[in-house]
């Protein structure tokens, strides 16, 4: 019987930057793949953290 695979661990390098004295810029990375995305703003990096660990039943459309 195959086992289900579940991703109980997640890790991120996660950097923010200033770009004059308001605007807040961000990074993460991922530390297994080296894979990178990069953000505009704050919200937008937290949002992309937010679907990187969202239960399965928020991936279908449910809040959490």
């Amino acid at each position: 019987m195959q086992e289900e695979t579940r991703h109980t661990y997640r890790a991120f390098l996660v950097r923010f930057w200033q770009e004059g004295e308001e605007v807040w810029r961000g990074m993460v990375e991922d530390p297994h793949s080296g894979q990178r995305h990069a953000f505009a703003d704050v919200e937008q990096l937290l949002d992309f953290l937010r679907q990187q660990v969202r239960p399965a039943e928020s991936a279908r459309g449910e809040e959490w």
